[in-house]
């Protein structure tokens, strides 16, 4: 293999880790960090469609709780310490019971 041929193939690796190290792997089921950079402690109780729980990891010490808001989709972390998302994550375990 000559040396371009080989400082080519150096190149176009080093390039293809650099796409790759931005990319999400939530998709393919891998969570590296925690998803939850900031939480929310007001009470949106009327505004979610769907909530769900993500107990603490090898990647996130925390529990995280991620409620999907029904009009804009948008999701939401909660704040697991504020009461009425407490009141939430009681009756999603009471009713996986």
């Amino acid at each position: 293999m000559s040396i371009r041929m080989s400082a080519s193939l150096v190149v176009v690796l080093l390039a293809l880790l650099t796409i790759t190290e931005g990319m999400s792997l939530r998709g393919v089921g891998a969570d590296l960090r925690c998803r939850c950079i900031e939480t929310e402690s007001r009470r949106i109780g009327k505004l979610i469609k769907k909530v769900e729980m993500f107990p603490p990891s090898s990647h996130c010490r925390d529990t995280e709780i991620i409620a999907t808001l029904s009009k804009s989709g948008q999701e939401i972390c909660l704040d697991v310490s504020a009461p009425w998302v407490k009141r939430v994550i009681e009756k999603m375990l009471s009713n996986n019971k």
